[in-house]
């Protein structure tokens, strides 16, 4: 089924109305990415198309004659891993026109986050907007709905304080650790993945004085780079699982397709170092850790949503900043898809 005119549509699952078991089935490989870019240009009915996708959402901004487009993604998404279309049409939303365009500039200056005010997601967008050029996926609607994008967002943080005040997930995770280890100092870490997170996590103990950090991971290279980063000693990934007994903090960040630890492998360590915590930080999706292991006892175990929930406790504090942005965004969103109406049809100014 096809619209009389091409619509700016944004369709996507994220942290707010999808919940973490959900996220992880649903998640995509860097195949499954590719796989999605080429149906998505091989339909003529498509004129424009950028994935975004990161631990916390899959967003795909579209330009469409395809009236239908939302259960067009949800019938690829089946095709590429399995996920039925009836569980993603229940949790996706449609954003159209001058609602994706405001959506996006929430999404790019951190408001949309799970950790609000982050400035990750930013960096995120703009890889898929390099990626959708390299791809040759892209046009002048979604040039300039992306750079007006990315031009909302340093405004966000440059004339507001969105970002006073905030936690970090590292910074979150290094207080947990605190009260149960206390001085962190002599603690032993292991971090099981390389990934952008996980890396933030990392330096996060490092700089709060951490001096034992071991670093294991698939990418070899990746792996060089932190632990040259963290001042930590690289070790072959097909050994970390010796160091579980003698760890006292355990950072996971892979991107395994299935649980790197389950719970009866969680027991044996435990009963390997009786009566000393063990404290573990799952930040993989899909998980690295069984969460049926959190039950286990002097087992400390966090994943994504867990830290974000902790990280937000002070939102309220920086509710009137957050509003003001907000309304502001809105503002210029509108003046920005007068823009893209009028110039559709022809490059941006």
């Amino acid at each position: 089924m096809s619209t009389d005119s091409p619509r700016l549509v944004t369709i996507g699952c994220n942290h707010h109305n999808t919940p973490l078991e959900v996220r992880e089935r649903m998640a995509l490989s860097a195949d499954g990415v590719k796989h999605l870019t080429d149906r998505m240009r091989e339909n003529p009915e498509i004129e424009e198309a950028a994935i975004l996708n990161t631990c916390n959402r899959i967003e795909i901004y579209a330009v469409t004659r395809n009236g239908e487009f939302q259960h067009k993604v949800a019938g690829i998404l089946e095709e590429i891993n399995g996920f039925p279309v009836r569980d993603f049409l229940q949790h996706a939303y449609l954003h159209t026109d001058l609602e994706a365009v405001n959506h996006a500039f929430r999404v790019a200056s951190g408001l949309d986050s799970q950790l609000v005010g982050e400035t990750q997601i930013l960096g995120q967008m703009k890889n898929s907007y390099a990626k959708a050029i390299e791809d040759q996926t892209i046009g002048p609607v979604l040039h300039r709905f992306f750079q007006k994008s990315f031009q909302a967002a340093k405004w966000a943080r440059t004339e507001t304080k969105i970002g006073t005040g905030q936690v970090s997930l590292g910074n979150v995770a290094v207080e947990l650790a605190t009260r149960i280890f206390g001085r962190l100092t002599v603690s032993r870490t292991l971090v099981v993945g390389s990934g952008e997170v996980g890396r933030e996590v990392a330096k996060a103990f490092r700089s709060r004085g951490v001096a034992c950090m071991s670093i294991a991971s698939r990418t070899h290279e990746r792996a060089e780079d932190l632990a040259r980063d963290v001042d930590g000693l690289l070790i072959p990934f097909s050994t970390w699982k010796d160091s579980l007994p003698y760890t006292d903090i355990g950072i996971f960040a892979t991107s395994a397709p299935g649980y790197l630890l389950d719970k009866a492998t969680l027991e044996e360590v435990l009963a390997k170092r009786p009566r000393k915590p063990l404290f573990l930080i799952d930040l993989a999706l899909p998980r690295d850790i069984d969460a049926s292991a959190a039950k286990l006892p002097n087992l400390y175990l966090y994943n994504l949503d867990d830290l974000a929930d902790i990280a937000n406790e002070n939102l309220r504090s920086r509710k009137r900043e957050v509003d003001h942005c907000l309304q502001e965004l809105t503002r210029k969103a509108q003046y920005t898809w007068k823009g893209l109406r009028l110039n559709r049809n022809s490059a941006p100014a």
